[in-house]
């Protein structure tokens, strides 16, 4: 139930289902204890007005956070999934041009893109190839370029991040630097002689895009990394 998922609701959530039970045990009107009858407990707690005022204003709680379920929490909850969907395609536009080694991953409409990589099982796959420098220089090359692409886009979007969350917004400037850092590399191509080109994703002297495909490794992982992190922190119901 999403009242429940979120920590803020659910303090709102369990006062109102007391109050709900108060309401039910006053209209009910149930026989009090043996002990306190013939008591001035009992003429109070009997009191028809002490009722009428209990119930009036039970029903006034429970209205109003019916009100406020339909008028406020539904409607932000909305924008909120649709705001968090447009985000992760952006995370997403980079991921799956490397996922997929997308030479046109750069100019894929934000609308069209492929989000099954926001998932924790891909982001421990890739965190640990990508440790273990395991890692295509094509799809590192094309991720860079998608980077470049976007990084004004990710800039551009931390007032919907903002409006998440502060911790949201920080996790979106984190991802912001890790981005721009990763598009920094673009347009530093080390040329490749033809004979060597077999040579691009072996870890040897030989290699002649040995240390700048080091780099995008780096940069890329940091990104993933990251992007767990965006995707745990809007999974968690903060």
């Amino acid at each position: 139930m999403i009242l429940l998922n979120d920590k803020k609701e659910r303090k709102l959530f369990l006062p109102v289902i007391m109050a709900f039970l108060v309401l039910i045990i006053v209209e009910l009107q149930l026989p009090l204890l043996p002990v306190l009858k013939d008591t001035a407990i009992e003429n109070i707690l009997c009191s028809e007005s002490l009722k009428n005022i209990s119930s009036g204003l039970l029903i006034g709680l429970i209205s109003a956070y019916i009100f406020y379920i339909l008028i406020d929490f539904l409607p932000r909850k909305r924008r909120e999934e649709k705001t968090i969907d447009l985000l992760d395609s952006l995370i997403a536009s980079i991921l799956d041009s490397y996922e997929r080694c997308r030479i046109f991953g750069h100019e894929t409409a934000i609308s069209h893109v492929d989000k099954s990589t926001l998932n924790t099982v891909w982001f421990d796959d890739q965190i640990s190839k990508l440790k273990s420098n395991n890692s295509k220089f094509l799809s590192l090359k094309f991720a860079m370029q998608t980077a470049y692409t976007r990084t004004e886009d990710f800039r551009h979007t931390l007032p919907l991040a903002v409006s998440l969350s502060p911790e949201h917004a920080m996790q979106w400037l984190i991802i912001i630097d890790k981005v721009r850092l990763m598009a920094e590399s673009y347009g530093e191509e080390v040329n490749i002689p033809k004979e060597k080109q077999h040579l691009v994703d072996q870890d040897i002297d030989e290699n002649p895009v040995r240390l700048y495909k080091s780099t995008l490794n780096l940069r890329f992982l940091e990104i993933v990394e990251q992007s767990k992190g965006w995707h745990k922190l809007t999974k968690s119901g903060s």
